[in-house]
């Protein structure tokens, strides 16, 4: 904590800091007392959505009852619920997760008992889309993987940037096969784990990749992105992005929109558009975990799972330390209502071998 704004016998505000230095960020957050049987109801009242507390609240009026963040009352008096699970008994509701609660469908499905399976961190096997010191990554390949073992990962994938990227020493041809010997020579290393070989591979303008296929039917998976011509008026960015999703050799999307949260606004583009086509030629669309991109947004990933369009999340990764910011994909994806059979990062090893290699003999 940094300063007390405000305080009174159950309630201040305060300037939280987290982390230190010009990188620290400042949260302004309220801090509350509260009795013991009021705890629950005010959990619930505070973690909000406020449409949600209003379905609630609509709820509880419909069976007699008046809910506020003091507690559930009837004319019976008041019902006591020692948690945030049976104060939704009371209400004769599943329990909706706190991701859920938007008012967006969850009040009704928790009636109808039909809440999905929300995926979890701990199914992550892995994640695909990283860099390393090869392009514009901090750490070495050998570095990255042992990170990755040690967050309990059985793969993962290198993603490094592809050649027209000079900005960020994207990689040549030449670079590339140099690379995957390094990953054949590691991978001897593990029985229990894997490199598997990708690129992050720039659409050009035109919507061509920036390698050509007989490259790309090298590697275990491609990841094609957006990195240049972001001022293309939205009819050419949807185009230009649909026709690298119909190439073969593309496995997924990465950061659909391109934002940069605080400092760029997404490009102008038809993601129904995109969506639909990722549907159409069977490829999978990235939540990049990244926290300045949460890119796929929540409501564009509850669309991608309704369509059929398989996600999957990725930190995108410049430094060993952030493969932990997995967490960020995986908390976007909850709140899209994604469970772990529509995220790509759920399969185990063999699974996503088998994944790829069925993908691959379909070219």
């Amino acid at each position: 904590m940094e300063r007390v704004v405000g305080q009174g016998d159950t309630k201040a505000s305060v300037v939280a800091r987290l982390g230190e230095g010009t990188r620290a960020l400042r949260i302004n957050a309220d801090l509350r007392v509260v009795s013991t049987q009021a705890f629950p109801y005010a959990l619930n009242y505070f973690t909000g959505s406020k449409e949600h507390n209003v379905a609630l609240r609509q709820r509880a009026q419909a069976l007699g009852f008046k809910l506020n963040e003091y507690g559930l009352e009837g004319d019976a008096g008041n019902k006591r619920c020692s948690d945030e699970p049976a104060l939704y008994k009371a209400l004769g509701l599943d329990y909706v997760q706190p991701e859920l609660r938007e008012n967006t469908g969850e009040v009704q499905a928790a009636i109808d008992h039909k809440l999905p399976e929300l995926v979890n961190i701990d199914q992550v096997m892995g994640v695909f889309h990283n860099h390393t010191v090869a392009s514009d990554g901090a750490n070495t390949l050998e570095e990255m993987a042992e990170a990755a073992r040690a967050l309990g990962y059985k793969w993962l994938g290198i993603g490094d940037h592809s050649q027209s990227l000079t900005i960020a020493n994207g990689l040549s041809p030449e670079r590339v096969r140099d690379q995957w010997r390094e990953i054949d020579r590691l991978n001897k290393k593990w029985h229990d784990f894997r490199i598997l070989k990708g690129s992050e591979v720039d659409i050009l303008a035109d919507g061509s990749l920036d390698f050509d296929d007989n490259l790309l039917a090298g590697f275990d998976y491609v990841v094609a992105s957006v990195h240049t011509h972001f001022n293309q008026p939205r009819e050419e960015m949807t185009a230009r992005i649909v026709k690298a999703l119909e190439n073969p050799f593309v496995t997924m999307l990465g950061h659909p929109t391109g934002r940069l949260l605080l400092r760029r606004e997404a490009y102008a583009v038809d993601l129904e558009a995109v969506l639909q086509a990722a549907k159409k030629h069977d490829k999978w669309v990235e939540i990049n975990a990244n926290p300045m991109r949460l890119d796929l947004d929540w409501v564009h990933c509850r669309r991608a799972r309704e369509i059929g369009v398989k996600l999957v999340t990725n930190p995108d990764a410049h430094a060993a330390d952030e493969l932990a910011n997995t967490i960020y994909g995986v908390e976007v994806a909850r709140r899209g209502w994604v469970g772990p059979a529509q995220l790509a990062n759920t399969l185990d090893l063999n699974g996503v071998l088998a994944e790829l290699e069925t993908r691959r003999k379909k070219v």
